[in-house]
């Protein structure tokens, strides 16, 4: 998948992204909310929405800890992951910012 703007840095191109994919989730939310409260909208032209409710089993990782901690001790592994942080660079001071700080400024701006 390629940018229509070919000189877009890889950063930028990925904010971008992740914005899309936020506001996609975001969608995503509001039309569950949507199909969860009105049983008449789940029915579209090509897609059926049928709500399911199972059951899923969970463990409190924290009490569990806490009340066998030699145990769980025992059973945990570090493990490695990579993530991309991404930083902003203030247009007006060429400053590394967090992303989020970066957010808050573009939000104003608009």
């Amino acid at each position: 998948m390629s940018d229509a703007r070919p000189n877009v840095p890889v950063p930028d191109q990925l904010n971008a992204v992740r914005q899309q994919i936020k506001a996609l989730e975001e969608r995503e939310s509001e039309l569950r909310r949507i199909i969860l409260s009105d049983p008449d909208t789940r029915t579209g032209a090509n897609w059926l929405a049928e709500v399911r409710t199972v059951q899923q089993e969970r463990t409190d990782l924290k009490e569990l800890r806490a009340a066998y901690p030699d145990q769980v001790a025992e059973h945990t592994y570090p493990t490695e992951i990579t993530r991309i942080v991404l930083m902003g660079i203030d247009q007006d001071t060429g400053e590394v910012v967090s992303a989020r700080k970066m957010r808050a400024t573009a939000g104003a701006d608009q």
